[in-house]
């Protein structure tokens, strides 16, 4: 038999030290200055700051804010996103949206839907969902045309239904 305490099992230097890491410089508006080329520096950490990376986020929030307001417009809405909620549209009593606008268009899911041939009083639609496998419940999206949708929605004063359970086939249809 062998004494345990005999065998290399513990290292003293184990756990090693936490390395301390300094934070990183956010580069606050309060700590910039213009140099003459026409950038920017941080006085705080001495680093150049990239315009165009600068630029870049500002234009996309501009055209996030503005997309919203779009949609808004169109579904008779109003803009709620600015208030840091998930939601970003609000038509009360019946419709709450998120917006996206960016490079990342779905253009397959886009082509699916335009290959559904268009009527004037129905509303095309491509609902997606996934196949998770025994025991694990399917997610699914339906997805329909914006600028169709507000067409077909405009003819009402309000949704054209009630809570969701007043579009299940009642009995004497």
């Amino acid at each position: 038999m062998t004494d345990l305490d005999d065998l290399p099992f513990h290292d003293p230097d184990w756990p090693p030290a936490p390395v301390e890491r300094e934070s990183r410089c956010k580069h606050p508006r309060h700590m910039r200055r213009s140099l003459e080329d026409g950038g920017m520096a941080c006085t705080s950490c001495g680093a150049d700051i990239d315009v165009t990376k600068m630029r870049r986020g500002r234009t996309s929030r501009n055209r996030g804010n503005a997309y919203e307001r779009e949609v808004a417009e169109k579904l008779g809405g109003r803009r709620v996103g600015q208030y840091g909620d998930k939601v970003d549209v609000e038509v009360p009593g019946w419709l709450r949206v998120q917006c996206k606008v960016g490079d990342a268009y779905p253009a397959r899911i886009d082509a699916w839907l335009r290959a559904i041939p268009a009527q004037a009083d129905l509303l095309r639609a491509v609902v997606v969902g996934d196949a998770p496998g025994a025991g694990v419940r399917r997610r699914s999206l339906i997805v329909l045309d914006l600028d169709e949708f507000c067409t077909w929605y405009a003819q009402y004063d309000r949704p054209p239904f009630g809570p969701i359970q007043s579009l299940r086939r009642r009995p004497d249809d």
